[in-house]
């Protein structure tokens, strides 16, 4: 599936239980580069016209932590991609999420999508593609976004059941070091009352000797 410079949706294919929260402090900012943006996907629901909010209601979403992480981290050093190998992708998950999800202390909808989307559930990949592009487009929309360009000791505080975010890879070798906690969640929960659910959780297979 293509993908556009996207934003995250934090662990989302790690459990079908989502996080709640993060907090991240900034440490080591470069001097240029290395901004944070973060996306309101509750305001990119409400912009979708009628008969995509429609569509989307009714979607529901494959995430996996097994994507191409090169693609969407093209920058990343070699010691990065080890790490993605041997830790995010040591275990393989498969979640159903919904694309529209119910915020459990609002009420408020929003898009549930994001790099570790897969495929959508009952359509081909190239139909998932295609539409996948149009819901994240809203997302990805400068109206529902914000950018920050960090100073150390800064401290963001977001709502990952209601955003999505994206480190900008723009610092070329400067320093940056940052730190995040983040407090687990509940599962999402679709316009129509059905939870997300985990197929998939097994451990991945070891690499053949060449």
């Amino acid at each position: 599936m293509s993908r556009q410079p996207a934003l995250r949706g934090w662990r989302s294919a790690r459990t079908d239980a989502y996080p709640k929260f993060s907090v991240l402090r900034g440490v080591v900012i470069p001097a240029a580069g290395g901004d944070t943006i973060w996306s309101n996907t509750h305001a990119a629901y409400e912009s979708l016209p009628a008969p995509l909010k429609l569509l989307a209601d009714n979607l529901w979403a494959i995430h996996s932590n097994v994507y191409d992480y090169a693609a969407v981290r093209p920058r990343a050093t070699a010691e990065e991609k080890k790490h993605f190998e041997e830790v995010f992708t040591s275990t393989i998950y498969e979640t159903e999420h919904p694309v529209v999800r119910v915020h459990p202390e609002t009420g408020e909808q929003s898009l549930l999508l994001g790099n570790f989307v897969q495929r959508l559930v009952g359509l081909s990949k190239s139909d998932s593609a295609k539409l996948y592009e149009v819901f994240q487009s809203y997302v990805t929309a400068p109206e529902n976004t914000v950018r920050w360009r960090w100073q150390a000791g800064d401290v963001a505080i977001w709502d990952n059941r209601a955003t999505q975010h994206y480190a900008v890879n723009d610092f070329g070798d400067q320093h940056r070091v940052v730190r995040r906690a983040t407090v687990d969640g509940d599962v999402p929960v679709s316009v129509d009352g059905r939870r997300s659910v985990t197929h998939v959780k097994a451990a991945k297979p070891p690499a053949r000797a060449a």
